[in-house]
């Protein structure tokens, strides 16, 4: 019952905001690489292979044999994954890099505001 009366059944009532909240897996050394390179990466496997541009087989077999046995200079897969690795990566660090730049600056600017006030006494 609420104060509208009662809940339908279907009425879609989620989680209750008391419960635990689930939390993914954090990749480990004892995970396999796929799983700590999707996990990283933030993406399922279908994800990866639609970035990718290569069909879901090919990133799903990637656990066992099959990654052992495929080269890096003869297998597609390897090269695409690294050139989206270094495109995301360059990415992120440039984003670091201005969001470390507009911390120096506006803690500069605060300081300066700072000492004025200090100064004025």
């Amino acid at each position: 019952m609420t104060d509208l009366g009662r809940l339908r059944k279907s009425a879609g009532v989620g989680r209750v905001t008391t419960e635990r909240p689930m939390s993914e897996p954090t990749p480990g050394s004892e995970d396999d690489f796929m799983t700590r390179l999707q996990l990283a990466l933030d993406m399922t496997s279908k994800e990866l292979a639609h970035k990718l541009d290569i069909p879901y087989r090919d990133v799903v077999d990637r656990v066992g044999p099959r990654s052992g046995m495929s080269s890096f200079a003869t297998d597609p897969f390897w090269p695409a994954l690294s050139s989206y690795v270094n495109n995301k990566l360059a990415g992120l660090l440039a984003i670091k890099d201005e969001l470390d730049r507009k911390a120096r600056l506006d803690w500069r600017v605060h300081m300066e505001r700072i000492n004025q006030i200090r100064n004025r006494k």
